[in-house]
């Protein structure tokens, strides 16, 4: 067991948010939680590390790619109830960057088993993809990708 697993206080995690041309940028988990999940590229936040730092760390580790922060997308609560307890739970701040300015070579990374461009679309409807991912997603289809400044 991890010392993220059945936790005393919720972690802080983050999510990267690249979207392109109508396609969202995800990754195969290769761990828990979502282990064969397609999610949004993430992870812990470190500490000492800002929330954009750590997006940034997360999108570069388990995809190879960079990118300008815009901002906070969206935050998520990710809670995994198990034997009673709670397994995993995550606070996610989703962070959306500037895909127009990417650079890097795509490759898995990380705890990434693979990694690629998805219709943005068919996000929400797949069963293969993590639930905090579909709901993230789905947000930015019907509102657009909006953000708001980090700070600090």
């Amino acid at each position: 067991m991890s010392r993220r697993e059945f936790p005393a206080y919720a972690i802080a995690g983050v999510s990267a948010l690249v979207v392109r041309d109508g396609r969202v940028l995800l990754v195969k988990r290769g761990g828990q939680p979502g282990a064969g999940l397609w999610a949004l590229p993430g992870g812990a936040v470190e500490a000492g590390e800002g929330v954009a730092e750590a997006a940034s760390r997360e999108l570069f580790e388990e995809t190879g790619l960079s990118a300008p922060v815009l901002g906070v997308a969206g935050v998520a609560d990710i809670i995994v109830r198990e034997d009673g307890g709670v397994r995993f739970h995550y606070v996610l701040v989703a962070v959306a960057f500037d895909s127009s300015r990417l650079s890097g070579e795509l490759r898995p990374g990380g705890d990434a088993v693979d990694v690629g461009w998805f219709d943005a679309a068919e996000v929400a409807g797949r069963g293969d993809v993590a639930r905090s991912t579909r709901m993230i997603v789905g947000e930015v289809l019907r509102s657009g990708v909006r953000y708001v400044p980090i700070f600090g």
